[in-house]
């Protein structure tokens, strides 16, 4: 039964793992949740931004404001493709999570398969036992007596006619 406590704490551990696991998974999917919606949000600014100033191009505008804007708009495409940077290293990481959750709980699952096969194996050897022990002593009972002990009889003597 030493092999089953052993593989009771190897299965504890595992778990334990398989839960640190889960829990990081779940930290890297807000993540990568909060860098998507931040990525949205800049782009839909950017639109935004560059539709109600295209707008006011188009009815006044001079050269100085145009160079401002065309600065502004340059640093929001750079922090827009820098949050999509962001976005996929957040991916990345989340689906190295995933595939590591995988693996913990498929070494859970090998475990208890593991302990289920050791307690059946268990209870087979405490079966051929006791199924042993019984045929020894229905030898043991069967031998000192004969087929007409049952009635009262310990001998059985011929008799001719």
């Amino acid at each position: 039964m030493s092999t089953i406590q052993s593989l009771l704490s190897l299965l504890d551990s595992a778990q334990k793992a398989r839960d640190e696991a889960l829990a990081q998974l779940e930290g890297s999917r807000r993540i990568h949740e909060a860098a998507r919606k931040q990525a949205q949000s800049l782009a839909d600014w950017r639109k935004d931004y560059q539709q109600r100033w295209s707008s006011k191009f188009s009815l006044t505008g001079g050269m100085e404001i145009m160079r401002c804007y065309q600065d502004f708009t340059a640093r929001l495409g750079d922090a827009v493709s820098e949050q999509d940077k962001r976005v996929e290293q957040a991916k990345q990481t989340f689906d190295q999570c995933r595939a590591h959750l995988i693996e913990r709980e498929r070494k859970v699952a090998a475990v208890e398969q593991l302990i289920e096969r050791r307690q059946q194996e268990h209870s087979r050897k405490l079966e051929r036992q006791d199924q042993k022990a019984t045929d020894e002593q229905a030898a043991r009972s069967g031998r000192g007596s004969s087929p007409f002990a049952a009635f009262g009889a310990t001998h059985f003597v011929p008799t001719s006619y």
